[in-house]
């Protein structure tokens, strides 16, 4: 493994220390923490210190060790975690997050001068140098006056009071740490020197290195881990402090403590070493016994540690392994092409040879398999997503003076990898919009009534094949009169339009429009929703609004899964085949003439059970050659769209039902609005991909009146 790709590593475990470290300050500031919250945060940090350290990124390490020192103090007691240090913290972890992207991507590290002061004055050192503690954000009260000093005879007498030492407190017993890391450790790129090092910084002394495993130089192997050490640790030092220190390494290295006694064995790969020895060390001053054995410590994988005297037992499997994503990729593009084999070689055994149906039946089964496992190694949680917007909230609050409390749902519902990354940006913009324009100030919240903390929630679901997110405010509503006039003004509607409620909500998400009333660094040049849009449509996604003036806004953004491989309906229309996503259809059917009804000169509906919905014929949309446009000589496939409820899409014959890969159509043409993608079917054509939400929300448009007239 080259070193680029041990720091890959490093960064991507940056990543998870820091969503736990916001996770569990979000629950200190929350009030739902306890002593694991507290732990958990000071070893995300811990982590990413000593990464830091070795490879080289000296301001994050200085950083670092100033936020874990404050961390520490807090975890022990030392410094109670008021509101006021828990926001502290917070802007901390947010120095800390720009440290690592600076270390990533290069460049001038953060301006983190008074953020250190800062972090030094909550030290329990300094705040304990006071005879009480002074309130945060109130004057100092009056120090109290000086103790009479004791009377001395004379100067000397005076000096050899001064020069006497302090009475040290007692401290606690010395203890003993010993540590033998295995082969695995030097092959995964750990370097031991450090870790001996930061036994050193927390007050331990080496007394034994063992080298008694040391084979004959032409038996040795550099990769192998020979040495085994044994530091005396100050009774003050707790055995967490100390195994943090090994938390990259895993079960590559044995950790035991108590009193002194021969280090655990080595484990070392052939060629086989030298039988270990009894250390060659002078023993500690004082009474002299037998050897006690040493007490297992469970490690950071759950196993305990090896046992002074026993053989050294297997390491347990690792659970988990971490794999390039473009290995990854490739892995996806695979299946998609076997996929694609697979529906050929259905198609052609199909129609030639029926024999093999079983066999056929059973390929069809694995391959599924094969697609459903590998979509699952890029699901993500979108709590990654959401993780990024407390200190988007805490930026926001300090830029616009509102208070906004976050209220999460649904944040393990799991999508692909590639949504997750593309999803960052368009819910930025939403949640700036929410805050900027959405909730009121304080005193206009009061004045009507309500908290004067606002609340924007954040939700994610899933719903037939599909995530839904909403972004949801309760703030002051889309004033949709005043959306309409500056829509009006700048030309975008005819001043005679007749728009409903939905039309309105739409105009946002027109090209520079906004109804901002000046030009601030958070909004107002009309640059951030039609941005939002664009992503979302570009992910083959749908996005909705719902406001209702006085109580809030609600934006629905729904998103495909995956964006690779997918279930749908093959149906011919004309001389065309489409694909329709399984996930929209809820039934096909073939209507009777009384099912039928008419409306204005050539529009349709399909009487659904008591309930009407549009037919839409997509021979007439997509210009097919002889399809037909009478509902009762082909088949209806009624569909369930977001925010346009359901419609019956009118095609000549259902021909398959399979698996597809989605191939992006506007890297070969052109983004067409009501097609969501192009697939190869299995004779080989090329088939596309209905956008059933596009569709559905024209018709129903059409069916309801005017047209938006808004600039495309």
């Amino acid at each position: 493994m080259t070193e680029d790709e041990i720091q890959q590593i490093f960064f991507v475990e940056c990543d998870e220390a820091l969503e736990a470290a916001e996770t569990g300050l979000a629950a200190c500031r929350e009030g739902t923490h306890d002593g694991e919250t507290i732990n958990a945060i000071f070893r995300g940090v811990h982590s990413i210190k000593g990464g830091a350290g070795a490879f080289g990124y000296i301001p994050l390490q200085t950083f670092t060790h100033h936020f874990e020192t404050l961390l520490a103090d807090v975890r022990e007691g030392k410094v109670p975690l008021e509101p006021g240090l828990v926001d502290l913290l917070l802007l901390s972890l947010d120095c800390l997050r720009d440290h690592v992207e600076t270390a990533r991507g290069g460049g001038t590290p953060p301006d983190d001068a008074d953020l250190i002061a800062r972090l030094e004055a909550a030290l329990a050192c300094n705040a304990g140098a006071a005879p009480a503690p002074i309130p945060v954000a109130a004057e100092a009260p009056p120090a109290p006056p000086a103790p009479p000093s004791p009377a001395f005879d004379d100067l000397d007498d005076l000096l050899n009071e001064l020069a006497a030492p302090a009475p040290a407190p007692e401290e606690p017993e010395s203890w003993l740490v010993h540590v033998r890391p295995h082969a695995g450790a030097m092959t995964k790129g750990s370097e031991p020197l450090l870790w001996l090092r930061e036994l050193t910084d927390l007050g331990g002394t080496c007394e034994l290195c063992d080298i008694a495993a040391v084979p004959t130089f032409e038996r040795l192997l550099v990769e192998q881990g020979y040495l085994g050490w044994s530091f005396r640790m100050p009774g003050h030092v707790t055995r967490e402090a100390v195994a943090e220190i090994f938390d990259f390494v895993g079960d590559e290295v044995a950790l035991a403590y108590g009193p002194e006694g021969t280090l655990p064995p080595p484990r070392i790969g052939a060629p086989a070493a030298a039988p270990a020895a009894t250390p060659h060390a002078e023993p500690a001053p004082g009474p002299v016994s037998a050897p006690a054995p040493l007490a297992a410590s469970p490690n950071e994988a759950g196993a305990p540690a090896p046992v002074a005297g026993a053989a050294a037992a297997p390491a347990p499997a690792n659970q988990s392994v971490r794999i390039d994503l473009r290995k990854l990729d490739m892995l996806i593009d695979g299946v998609g092409e076997l996929v694609i084999a697979q529906a050929m070689l259905a198609q052609r055994l199909t129609n030639e040879d029926l024999a093999h149906i079983e066999e056929l039946a059973l390929i069809e089964t694995l391959v599924r398999d094969i697609q459903e496992h590998a979509m699952a190694f890029r699901a993500q949680p979108i709590s990654s997503v959401f993780g990024r917007v407390p200190r988007l909230l805490r930026e926001l609050g300090a830029s616009t003076g509102k208070h906004v409390k976050l209220e999460v749902a649904g944040e393990t519902t799991e999508l692909d990898k590639t949504v997750i990354e593309r999803l960052s940006e368009p819910m930025t913009h939403l949640i700036r919009n929410a805050v900027d324009h959405g909730i009121e100030s304080p005193e206009e919240r009061r004045a009507a009534g309500k908290d004067p903390e606002g609340t924007l929630t954040l939700s994610a679901e899933q719903k037939a094949g599909r995530i839904i997110i909403r972004i949801a405010d309760d703030g002051r509503g889309i004033d949709r009169d005043r959306v309409l006039a500056k829509a009006i003004a700048n030309g975008l509607v005819a001043p005679e339009a007749q728009l409903s409620d939905d039309d309105i909500h739409q105009l946002i998400f027109a090209p520079g429009f906004s109804t901002a009333a000046q030009v601030s660094n958070i909004s107002g040049r009309g640059v951030g929703m039609d941005v939002v849009k664009q992503n979302v449509k570009e992910l083959g996604g749908r996005i909705t609004i719902e406001s209702v003036p006085g109580k809030g806004t609600t934006f629905s953004l729904a998103l495909p899964l995956t964006l690779a491989i997918s279930d749908g309906m093959i149906v011919q229309v004309g001389d065309q085949s489409l694909v329709i996503p399984l996930t929209h259809v809820i039934e096909s059917l073939r209507p009777t003439p009384a099912d039928v009804k008419g409306m204005g000169t050539s529009a349709q509906v399909l009487n659904a059970r008591g309930s009407f919905v549009p037919i839409i014929p997509l021979g007439v949309l997509t210009g097919a050659y002889e399809a037909t446009t009478n509902p009762c000589e082909g088949v209806l496939v009624l569909v369930e769209t977001e925010g346009h409820g359901r419609a019956a899409l009118l095609v000549d014959t259902i021909t398959d039902q399979r698996q597809f890969v989605i191939k992006a159509l506007d890297a070969h043409y052109r983004q067409i609005d009501s097609v969501a993608g192009a697939t190869i079917l299995g004779n080989g054509q090329v088939a596309l991909i209905v956008d059933v939400d596009f569709i559905a929300s024209t018709a129903a448009r059409s069916v309801a009146g005017p047209a938006l007239a808004v600039a495309a």
